[in-house]
């Protein structure tokens, strides 16, 4: 959790001083204004200081041998942000990425952050005429599917909250409403008692934007609710006024995104799964719910609550899976060089399947001399004669006489 946020109020934070007064004025419009939740604000509020502190060093305004970390970076009026060339902003991403190692995602959402920033001086409150920024575009985001655990892993990870845990109730509830109904961690974490309808079996959760949405709770997060919400209003010494769902064992309050983060984390490794954050429980939520509970993409971006269907769109990914699964029970999948023979190929795989075959062989000994009833596949067809390399390079077993030239064309496969 960042200082500047209040872990008791995940909505609001600390008052953002550490900034020039431009950009404090930006993060106050981002909330009031363009509703932006805390978070978001907080993490433009942090790239802004950033590229402030880079444009001081560049500037020359502090010793170059000073640590970035160690800039102030107050002290910036509008005359400087005007004095930002489209210059500044290719070698401040070239900086982040280069020296920083960011992410090409990392890169892009500060450029975002610059977007933001200068639409605002200049559209909003008319303090600059020129935006640097308007015609730089983000870098080229790869493909990365998200990751996310199987099924098994998930049972795994349930098992290990209950027996590496000092308060197994509380920590077994989060997880199994982190994987049934695909929460954000700010919006577990920000959850009070009014938020939820047990008798409705339903709970309202606070996304990004302060949007508001409804989620339906199965009987598994039926059941782990109420296990913890009886042993929660046991608890000595918790105050009535507390009014957050999920609290700390030691002082009875709300618990903080980064305690949360923690216990998964020690849960997580308890379960020998490695490479797994707090937010990967989201997407395994959606991955099962879109492989296993025939949810089309429209239902799955309600579920979430994505402002738009393309965020949700990183999930058909799962379409793979099954595309993979085909291409594997091909029958010629199983072919290998120097060992083929058409007798090892399963063309049914099924016990139905071999009866559909002795059925068709029946079937074509009473009508073989009906051109509609032979099968294009019949491994009796005599094949074309292969010459060269598609001959010899391959090598494949092929039943004696079946690179023999035919003796009657007409009968050949079709």
């Amino acid at each position: 959790m960042s200082i500047y946020l209040d872990e008791k109020n995940p909505g609001k934070h600390k008052p953002f001083e550490d900034a020039s007064p431009d950009v404090v004025a930006y993060v106050r419009y981002l909330e009031v204004i363009a509703g932006k939740s805390a978070n978001t604000a907080f993490s433009y509020y942090c790239d802004l200081r950033g590229f402030s502190r880079f444009m001081k060093r560049r500037r020359g305004l502090v010793p170059a041998d000073c640590e970035l970390k160690d800039i102030d970076p107050k002290g910036l009026d509008a005359a400087f942000w005007a004095s930002v060339t489209k210059e500044d902003i290719y070698e401040y991403l070239y900086f982040l990425g280069s020296e920083c190692g960011n992410k090409k995602s990392s890169t892009a959402r500060r450029l975002a952050s610059l977007h933001g920033f200068y639409d605002y001086l200049v559209n909003q409150v008319n303090k600059l005429e020129a935006d640097p920024t308007a015609a730089i575009h983000p870098p080229k985001q790869d493909k990365v599917l998200p990751k996310y655990l199987t099924a098994e892993q998930s049972m795994d990870l349930l098992e290990s909250t209950q027996f590496q845990s000092d308060f197994p109730e509380r920590d077994y509830c989060m997880v199994v409403l982190f994987l049934n109904c695909g929460m954000r961690l700010a919006e577990l974490v920000g959850m009070d008692l009014e938020d939820i309808d047990l008798e409705n079996r339903q709970i309202r959760l606070f996304g990004k934007g302060h949007k508001e949405r409804m989620v339906y709770l199965n009987d598994a997060c039926m059941e782990a609710l109420q296990l913890y919400l009886n042993k929660r209003n046991t608890m000595e010494g918790l105050l009535p006024k507390e009014r957050a769902v999920f609290i700390t064992r030691r002082r009875k309050e709300r618990i903080g995104n980064r305690r949360v983060e923690q216990l998964v984390t020690g849960a997580m490794k308890a379960a020998g799964l490695k490479g797994f954050s707090t937010h990967k429980l989201r997407h395994t939520a959606a991955t099962l719910m879109y492989q296993t509970g025939n949810v089309d993409i429209l239902t799955l971006k309600q579920l979430l609550g994505h402002s738009s269907v393309s965020t949700t769109q990183i999930y058909t990914h799962l379409q793979e899976f099954q595309v993979r699964t085909a291409i594997e029970e091909n029958p010629l999948g199983k072919v290998s060089r120097r060992k083929t023979s058409r007798a090892n190929l399963d063309t049914t795989g099924t016990e139905a399947g071999k009866a559909l075959g002795e059925s068709n062989a029946s079937l074509n000994e009473s009508n073989v001399s009906s051109p509609e009833f032979q099968d294009e596949s019949d491994e009796n067809a005599p094949a074309p004669e292969l010459t060269g390399a598609a001959k010899e390079g391959f090598g494949l077993d092929l039943p004696e006489g079946a690179l023999s030239e035919p003796s009657d064309p007409t009968s050949g496969a079709r």
